[in-house]
């Protein structure tokens, strides 16, 4: 049993054939999805990527057809109000939890892309009893642990241009993630057009608490089996950093794509299946 019965399970369950709730967490109100399926198996957590909104995980979600999806808009991103309390990385995941309990969900899948893998990290290390499975898509172990991509990625990781004038964004976001993006900018157009711009506070909260985050020291006492997914010509977050997770984490093995950054979108029609694969 996987939901763990509180009463706000009916209302989560009702609203979950496509459709966004609002919920409040710590005092904040929360956007957040749930996408139903028939199925006994636990529901999968999606931590989302740097600044970005439900909106950008709704091609992937689409292709993951035999889980019971849950996802939410961080702390002023996306349609959810900004927390000043929500600071560290532990915070971010502690705020996770904390909404995971507040709709019912007490044992769970977790699949972190990018940032969102950060905060994967980090709940797998501080409740490992909750979380069966990570996925862990294009991310890093943090901080010093991490290779940085291209200057152009580092620099609008720092200064995020891109989300406050759109002919910019479509120009910089190719060049930002590497691969099959440069190639074919129309895929990061048609990627991003429905993004929703964070705040200035969601944003640069996020990016301070990577900044000052690793999980090199506990790496290899994570327990959960893990799948790490790596584009091989990513810009933004180089190849090396999931060969170093998956060298320190246990129980785990790395699949590589021969894309960028981009690739939990470009590469869906694959890398869903194999997730779904995963898990079972």
């Amino acid at each position: 049993m996987f939901w763990n019965g509180r009463k706000r399970m009916q209302a989560a369950i009702d609203i979950s054939h496509g459709e966004m709730a609002i919920t409040n967490i710590q005092g904040t109100d929360v956007r957040y999805l749930i996408h139903k399926a028939d199925t006994d198996e636990p529901p999968l957590l999606i931590c989302n990527g740097l600044g970005q909104s439900i909106e950008i995980l709704l091609p992937l979600i689409d292709v993951i057809t035999d889980r019971t999806i849950i996802t939410f808009d961080m702390p002023g991103t996306g349609r959810s109000a900004v927390n000043n309390g929500v600071q560290s990385m532990s915070d971010y995941a502690g705020f996770t939890l904390a909404f995971m309990d507040e709709i019912g969900v007490e044992q769970f899948d977790i699949l972190g892309i990018s940032w969102g893998g950060a905060v994967t990290q980090q709940i797998a290390y501080d409740a490992p009893d909750r979380v069966r499975k990570l996925v862990l898509a294009i991310t890093s172990a943090g901080g010093i642990g991490s290779w940085w991509g291209t200057p152009i990625a580092l620099s609008e990781i720092m200064f995020p241009m891109r989300y406050f004038n759109k002919a910019y964004g479509d120009f910089i976001g190719p060049w930002m993630y590497g691969g099959e993006a440069v190639l074919n900018p129309g895929m990061f157009q048609d990627y991003s057009k429905h993004a929703i711009r964070p705040t200035s506070e969601g944003y640069f909260g996020q990016v301070r608490a990577m900044c000052s985050w690793t999980s090199l020291s506990w790496l290899d006492k994570l327990k959960q089996p893990t799948l790490i997914i790596a584009g091989q010509f990513d810009g933004l977050i180089p190849i090396a950093n999931q060969m170093l997770l998956a060298q320190k984490i246990r129980n785990s093995r790395l699949k590589v794509f021969q894309a960028g950054h981009l690739l939990m979108y470009t590469q869906r029609h694959d890398v869903g299946p194999m997730v779904s694969s995963f898990l079972k």
